[in-house]
């Protein structure tokens, strides 16, 4: 038994998919009620010889999982921010982030996600504080620690200093 198995199971998280016509599928997620549909686009639609005209556009599987990490890597950096006083709403913390896509054998899979902060630190924040919490925080996020033995993640923080 991995230590892994010997945790204890905090939640299960149960989801639905009904596939939908144009090779989308329709997926429900606890809490948010309806169905969030799921694709392909671009170059993901390439790769798999589906016509544009035979679909309708929508993010992939790879673009949730990929937004799936940057927002929880997000919301484990803002609340370790706050925790030092340090605001995160307003445009005072700015996140995009990356996924790399890849052709592994004729499966596209993501290789690597890179998230990227921008953060206006406020008057009274420690700075090495605030940036010992960018070193820390992946970490302590939930979806990053799911991935991290399969994709590797890269996070980097642009600090700007106090405006005003």
């Amino acid at each position: 038994m991995s230590a892994a198995e010997s945790l204890p199971i905090v939640e299960r998280s149960r989801v639905s998919v009904v596939p939908a016509p144009g090779r989308t599928k329709l997926v429900t997620v606890p809490v948010d009620g309806g169905p969030v549909p799921m694709g392909m686009h671009g170059p993901v639609a390439e790769h798999y010889q589906v016509p544009m005209d035979q679909i309708e556009p929508h993010a992939t599987t790879l673009d949730y999982v990929v937004g799936a990490a940057t927002g929880c890597l997000t919301g484990t950096f803002g609340g370790m921010l706050g925790a030092l006083g340090q605001p995160v709403a307003d445009g005072a913390l700015l996140t995009e982030g990356e996924g790399e896509i890849v052709n592994d054998g004729g499966v596209l899979r993501i290789a690597r996600i890179t998230v990227r902060y921008q953060l206006r630190l406020s008057p009274g924040v420690d700075e090495a504080k605030v940036r010992r919490a960018h070193d820390r925080h992946t970490q302590r996020c939930p979806v990053a620690r799911s991935l991290a033995d399969g994709i590797p993640i890269e996070t980097h923080l642009d600090l700007q200093g106090p405006t005003g």
